[in-house]
């Protein structure tokens, strides 16, 4: 049985309302996207210098900013900038001049306790150092546990006494000290040295049980360049 027509006419007159109201919305949404759309183009525009046409971005040189060839050649030109620089104080710099910045550029790169043991070597005595090994199967090489451990770390009454190794392991990169073979003189020394927790520690670790640890005895003392340093800063040079 078809529906009266009064409530045929109601209903359509309902769905052109909701179809009329659907529309509206969608003309809402569109114009707020389209106006998203545009504010996010000049964003862009403003911010990163690319330019939006119809959606297709265009991009355009950025202000202020070099292109990467020329920021290589800048790096480059500072580098070389630097290098002539070095170069034209070598041609005039003196020999003493040349000492002295040498020196000086040593010096900043000490610590206390480091300055420590070039004064307690720079008598031209030695001090006793040893280094501890693992041994190893075969031919294999001994594994160092413990490296560059001197008495000097005493004799110096450095402050931080259990960083010994380092501070000598420091003076060695810097050319300051050089490490000879071992002294029979020094036995007492060595000993003592041996009786040092570190030491102990360091054997305990690196034994096994068919083969102890290795100790190597040998001497810490100033080479030349530490030597040349210490009387150019007790004759006030530097």
């Amino acid at each position: 049985m078809g529906l009266p027509a009064e409530v045929r006419a109601v209903a359509g007159l309902g769905a052109g309302v909701l179809v009329s109201g659907a529309a509206a919305t969608l003309r809402v949404a569109a114009a707020v996207t389209n106006g998203m759309a545009g504010w996010c183009e000049q964003q862009v525009e403003d911010r990163l210098g690319i330019r939006v046409d119809d959606g297709v971005p265009e991009l355009r040189a950025l202000p202020g900013r070099l292109p990467a060839s020329s920021v290589e050649n800048s790096c480059d030109g500072r580098l070389d900038h630097a290098m002539r620089g070095l170069l034209d104080r070598a041609n005039d710099q003196t020999t003493t001049g040349s000492r002295h910045e040498l020196f000086a550029k040593i010096l900043d790169q000490l610590v206390p306790d480091e300055a420590r043991i070039i004064s307690a070597l720079s008598d031209g005595s030695s001090s006793p150092l040893v280094d501890v090994l693992r041994r190893s199967m075969g031919r294999q090489p001994a594994v160092a546990v413990l490296e560059n451990m001197s008495l000097v770390g005493r004799t110096a009454n450095l402050a931080l006494p259990h960083l010994t190794p380092q501070y000598v392991g420091h003076l060695l990169s810097l050319g300051l000290v050089e490490i000879g073979a071992e002294d029979v003189l020094m036995k007492d020394d060595y000993e003592i040295l041996a009786a040092d927790m570190a030491v102990l520690g360091a054997i305990k670790r690196a034994s096994r049980r068919a083969m102890g640890a290795r100790v190597k005895r040998r001497t810490l003392r100033l080479s030349m360049l530490g030597r040349e340093l210490w009387a150019a800063v007790t004759d006030g040079a530097v």
